[in-house]
Formats: C-alpha cells, sequence, structure tokens
C-alpha cells in the first residue's frame, strides 16, 4: 500500500489515479475517476482539485517540455535520479527519529510513525514537503494514545465513574472500565474523590458555579443542572454535550456496586428454576405436560392430524419490587462517597434477600404441588426409604421415573438436580462425591463396593430450605428435572433484567441531601409438578 493510499490522500498529496487519463479528459469525468463526487465538494477543495485537474491533463509549459533530459540511459541522470531518492529516504528517516524523540514512553505512538516512514518511503511520489506535513499532522492527532490528562477540561463522566470506584475500591475494575479511563482517574484524582468533590466538579462544569462548597443546597442545583425551577443556577443554553450528569454518574456507580452486592447473596435459585423473560406485567400462561400430541403416521395421503393443548397449565406475573434510601446533608458536607457505596451495597443485599425470600416462600408452599396424600405420585413420606441415603436416592429416583402424563404414558423425563438444606449438604456431597461404599455390615461380602450415585445429580444447597417461617423443614430433600428440559419453577424477569436497577436524583424540596432508589421486576411460580420428586425424610 502506497503513502498516500494508507494516510487518505492527504497532507498535500495526491492519491494515484484510478485509470490512465487522456489530456481532454473533463474535469468532472477527472473527479468520477479519482472517486470524487462532484456535488459534495465544497469552493475550497474544488478549487484545489481543479489545479490537480488541470496539472495531470494539460500539456506542460513548452520551456518546461525543452527541460526534460533527451537520454533517460544517460549516466549522469540515472545518478542524480539515485542521489535525490536517496537524500528524500534519508530526510524522511531523520524526520521519523526526531518525531519519534518526542513521544518516548509511547511505543504506540512510536510504531504510527514508524508505519507512517515505511509507506513514505516506498510511495516514491512522497516528497519532503508532504512527509513533513504529514508527520506533523500525526503529531498532533490523538489517533490510540493513551492519554493522562491533568486539566479538569478533560473530565467527563466516565473518568468520573471510574474515580469513584477506585475510591471505594470496587472489585474488577479492569473489567469495567479501559486502561486509558483507570490512568485518567488516577492521574486526576490521586488521592480519591469525595462525594463533595463531585459535586463541585459538576457544579463548576454545568453551571459555571464558583461558590462555597459549604452552600450545599447551591453546589447541589449547580451540579444536577436544575433547569425546571428557577434557580439562579440553573444550566446555562451554551453547556452543551461538555456537562456532567451527576444523576448518571451516581447511577452508574450504584449499579456497579450493587450489582457486586448482588452477586454475592445466595443463587441457588439458578440452578433450580427455569429462567424467562416477560415483556410486560400482563399474567402469562403455560400448558403442562399430557402426552396428547404424539406423533402419528401420516397417512399415504399425506394429511397430518391437529394436536391439542391441554386444559393444564400454570400461569406466571411479574411484579416490581424496591425500596429508597437516601444521602442526607451530613453525608455530603462530611465528603463521604462510602455512604453512598454502603447505601448501595445494602440495596444490593435487599435485592437479592427479597428475591430469594419469595422465590423459596413459593416453592415451601407446596401443599397442592407435594400433596401428602400422594395423589399426585411426587411425594414420600417413608421412616426410612424418605432419608437421604442410598436407600432414600433408589426410591426417589424409582418415584421420579415411574410418573407418567395424564394419557398414561411414561413421562420419559430423567432427574438432574439433587436440592437439599443445608444440614444435608455434607450428607449430599459424600452420596454425589464417593465412588466406593464402605461398612455393610455382615453382607459386605456380598454388597458391590462401588457407589452407583456418584456424580448422578447436580447437587444443590439452600439455607432458606430450612427457613420454618417460610414452611420450610431440616430433613426434606427433592429431585429434580434440568430446569432447561422441564421446570418445577420459574423466575421470570421484566425484559430479561435479572438483576436490580439503581437510580439516583437530587433531593426535593422538603428533602436536605440525595435520594436513592433500586428495583427489580420478576416473578415466581411453580410449573411442572412431575419434574420434581420431595421426600420427607423422617418419619
Amino acid at each position: 500500500m502506497n503513502f498516500a493510499a494508507l494516510h487518505g490522500g492527504r497532507a498535500g498529496f495526491r492519491t494515484a489515479p484510478i485509470f490512465m487519463k487522456g489530456r481532454n479528459m473533463t474535469f468532472e469525468a477527472w473527479l468520477t475517476a479519482n472517486g470524487y463526487d462532484a456535488e459534495k465538494l465544497n469552493d475550497k477543495q474544488r478549487a484545489h482539485l481543479t489545479s490537480a485537474w488541470k496539472a495531470e491533463t494539460q500539456p506542460a509549459p513548452k520551456a518546461e517540455q525543452e527541460a526534460e533530459p533527451k537520454s533517460e540511459s544517460g549516466f549522469d541522470q540515472q545518478m542524480a535520479a539515485i542521489e535525490a531518492e536517496n537524500d528524500r529516504i534519508r530526510y524522511i528517516q531523520e524526520a521519523t527519529v526526531t518525531a519519534c524523540a518526542r513521544h518516548v514512553g509511547n511505543p504506540d505512538k512510536t510504531n504510527q510513525f514508524k508505519d507512517l516512514c515505511a509507506s513514505a518511503i516506498a510511495d516514491k511520489k512522497t516528497d519532503k514537503r508532504a512527509y513533513e506535513l504529514a508527520v506533523l499532522r500525526l503529531d498532533r492527532s490523538i489517533g490510540p494514545m493513551v492519554m493522562s490528562p491533568s486539566g479538569q477540561s478533560t473530565i467527563d463522566d466516565t473518568v468520573l465513574e471510574a474515580a469513584v470506584c477506585m475510591s471505594n475500591r470496587l472489585p474488577n475494575l479492569d473489567k469495567q472500565f479501559t486502561d486509558q479511563t483507570l490512568q485518567a482517574a488516577h492521574s486526576r484524582f490521586r488521592r480519591g474523590i469525595g462525594l463533595q468533590e463531585l459535586l463541585m466538579v459538576a457544579a463548576e462544569r454545568n453551571n459555571g458555579y464558583r461558590g462555597s462548597s459549604r452552600d450545599i443546597r447551591a453546589v447541589c442545583h449547580a451540579a444536577f443542572r436544575n433547569s425546571a425551577g428557577g434557580d439562579i443556577y440553573d444550566m446555562r443554553a451554551d453547556a452543551g454535550p461538555s456537562t456532567i450528569s451527576v444523576p448518571g454518574i451516581l447511577s452508574n456507580v450504584a449499579n456497579k456496586f450493587l450489582a457486586e452486592t448482588f452477586g454475592y447473596g445466595e443463587q441457588s435459585w439458578r440452578q433450580v428454576a427455569r429462567i424467562r423473560s416477560a415483556n410486560d406485567f400482563k399474567t402469562m400462561t403455560t400448558y403442562r405436560l399430557t402426552g396428547a400430541n404424539i406423533f402419528e403416521k401420516v397417512a399415504p395421503g399425506g394429511e397430518i392430524k391437529h394436536g391439542t393443548l391441554s386444559e393444564l397449565s400454570y400461569t406466571n406475573r411479574v411484579d416490581t419490587y424496591g425500596k429508597m434510601l437516601g444521602i442526607d446533608r451530613r453525608d455530603i458536607i462530611n465528603d463521604d462517597l462510602g455512604a453512598f457505596a454502603s447505601a448501595t451495597s445494602e440495596l444490593g443485599r435487599g435485592a437479592i434477600d427479597s428475591l430469594n425470600t419469595v422465590f423459596w416462600t413459593e416453592w415451601l408452599t407446596d401443599t397442592s404441588f407435594f400433596p401428602t396424600d400422594k395423589s399426585l405420585a411426587n411425594y414420600d413420606d417413608g421412616a426410612t426409604d424418605s432419608v437421604l441415603s442410598l436407600a432414600g436416592l433408589e426410591n426417589a429416583d424409582s418415584i421420579f421415573r415411574l410418573q407418567t402424563k395424564p394419557d398414561g404414558t411414561p413421562l420419559g423425563i430423567m432427574p438432574a438436580v439433587l436440592l437439599v438444606p443445608t444440614g444435608l449438604r455434607i450428607t449430599g456431597m459424600t452420596l454425589m462425591n464417593s465412588t466406593l461404599i464402605v461398612g455393610q455390615g455382615a453382607s459386605a461380602a456380598t454388597v458391590p463396593s462401588n457407589n452407583p450415585w456418584a456424580g448422578a445429580f447436580n447437587l444443590v444447597s439452600s439455607v432458606y430450605l430450612t427457613q420454618a417461617a417460610l414452611g420450610g423443614s431440616s430433613t426434606a430433600w427433592y429431585l429434580l428435572a434440568d430446569p432447561n428440559n422441564v421446570s418445577a419453577i420459574e423466575v421470570a424477569f421484566l425484559m430479561g433484567q435479572d438483576t436490580p436497577t439503581v437510580e439516583t436524583s437530587s433531593f426535593d424540596f422538603d428533602r436536605l441531601g440525595l435520594a436513592m432508589r433500586a428495583y427489580m421486576d420478576f416473578g415466581c411460580s411453580k410449573t411442572e409438578y412431575r419434574a420434581a420428586v420431595k421426600l420427607k425424610g423422617a418419619a
């Protein structure tokens, strides 16, 4: 690739012609041949291209024609051309070294100059002047350089978000922000950033506020760009895109901290439930397994018979759960962003606690889902064969596999998940991980030593299963189908958003501080009872 093509034909030099041009080619035809759109050219571009067109298509002056060498094979002419080319290359290389010396420590920039040098040397049409202009342009361009500005004018929302997260030690910062953003935040706020400083930066940027940081009301009005209240610090008309959105910064930071805390909570429900997306808050209906739609042999005429949907169904509906907290005037005066991070983390814990409570309450409210009269053939309360053990697993597996569809045909779904309360977690781990059976009493010599249940099911444990307030038990356990196949319970999230959302805003008139609210839209519902078996685990 030649120098001109690499750099878009800029820096005062022309791109190579697309095809050989005749001396009588019109200006419009010349533009088309070189890939220009005549209708999109401004006056300056047209004038420049007109000069280039004339130089290429019109005959050279007579004096210039006469100055051309009569013989291209002469020794003097060839040596002169070689010396001129060597001089051109030497100039390009020296200019490149000088430019790179100005960017020591920036390998990205020096590599750009090396590429520029190589392409200029390869393109013999690039003279000293053209290369000088190209070097000047590249020297001033930002390109992919890592910028670490120290002036306030370079601070934007993303840099402020990174500074807040760094000050409050958010884990995995490198996964949240680019290296350039983290470097800029570190350079500008080496000792961290406080809540008061964040508001002051936004107040000055958004409204030119130069007042005291002690006037909290004025600072917040200026920082939050309150254009509706008629305040003296309303947003200026020329603020434009350089303004800083404090609510956006705090909301983004809060969502990062909340997601981190939300993920620390118990996530066992994800391994037990089918997760689906809801488009709105309307009730969703899903039909159960019936066996009525088994395929039938197609007659020679090619007619395929219609199937039917069962009247047996289950429903689910998404609701909104949320909580609001605030950062009061004292936290702002104390310059305490830690209070903000703590409040966000508390909302994250509240969100996962709320989801777990709703989910496991729905699961444990099971008198009709696992009827004790065994009318649905998915419950056992035997004194010994319902206890979590080798025999209990054999009993539960048999109950599960013997279930049928309403038409009496086999269910045909295999158990995949062993769900146990906290007190049975170690027992479950032993049964799932041990490969040998030890200690069979007098019959030990006749019993195989291999454990047939090793690795048979995915072990899932939840502390909520033992909560008496939710209807839990310390002995009951379950076998379930893979929820991605047929689920016994499902969780629906509005628009698939399975983590909470945090929003912040400036204070209201009757509140001195910042308001923060978090909410989550979800719904939980048990679905197919044939996809689970419950064992009481005690007499």
